[in-house]
């Protein structure tokens, strides 16, 4: 029984002491100094950090123009049906795909603007085991205002790198197949064209904007046609970001 009225009367002294211990923690609150080393030891503050931006490349973006040029020459005139503006769009810096858009002028006599979206993807990969040779896989679909359907295209290009001492050009032998699917005609054509590409960069690395020109000439061969001859010159500019 002692024993027991002793541990009664320790509770109650508990009971009575932690009031004033809690009272004193929070005279201790309102009163003691709040100093950086104190809210470090009594106050959890969740720290942020500011939110990274995702950076866009300009260089991924390419306007181009089709026959709006022409030539005095009657022999390598452009024709009509060949003048188009667009601008094309890489959204994806790891995987080559595109998509754009074109305005065009279309019709040999009575003059008529179209416009389309268009988009590409293509794979790309040079055998060095093989002397360097080059294979290029493209894919494109476009679906214009003019039409009720799309036509899709399948074309690849076997790059064969030829050695001539001509500076600080590099010269290429191509031989590109093509296979073109109109879903307005239901048509299916196919193409064959051999050239002979130039290709040399003017300026050096450290101006503003690289500039690439490229010179092309060459033969192409279909179906049920006489095979036609081509020529081309063909520039780049790009800004170096």
């Amino acid at each position: 029984m002692p024993a027991s009225r002793h541990s009664r009367q320790a509770a109650l002294a508990l009971m009575l002491l932690a009031p004033a211990t809690a009272h004193a923690a929070e005279d201790e609150i309102w009163n003691a100094w709040i100093t950086p080393s104190w809210l470090d030891a009594h106050v959890a503050a969740l720290r942020s950090t500011p939110g990274t931006r995702r950076a866009y490349a300009l260089n991924r973006t390419e306007i181009w123009a089709s026959g709006i040029a022409r030539s005095t020459k009657e022999a390598f005139g452009a024709s009509r049906l060949d003048e188009a503006v667009g601008a094309r769009l890489r959204p994806f810096q790891d995987i080559a795909f595109t998509v754009g858009t074109a305005i065009a002028h279309t019709g040999e006599f009575t003059r008529s603007l179209s416009s389309s979206v268009n988009w590409e993807s293509s794979w790309s990969r040079r055998l060095k085991r093989l002397g360097g040779l080059k294979v290029d896989l493209t894919t494109a679909g476009a679906f214009g205002s003019g039409h009720t359907a799309y036509s899709q295209s399948i074309s690849g290009t076997l790059g064969i790198p030829l050695e001539l001492p001509l500076g600080t050009w590099t010269t290429e032998l191509k031989l590109s197949p093509s296979m073109n699917l109109d879903m307005a005609s239901g048509e299916v054509g196919t193409h064959l064209a051999s050239e002979l590409v130039g290709r040399t960069v003017l300026g050096s690395e450290t101006d503003a904007f690289s500039s690439v020109l490229n010179l092309k000439i060459g033969y192409g061969f279909a179906p049920e046609t006489r095979p036609s001859a081509f020529a081309g010159v063909e520039i780049r500019i790009t800004p170096n970001l």
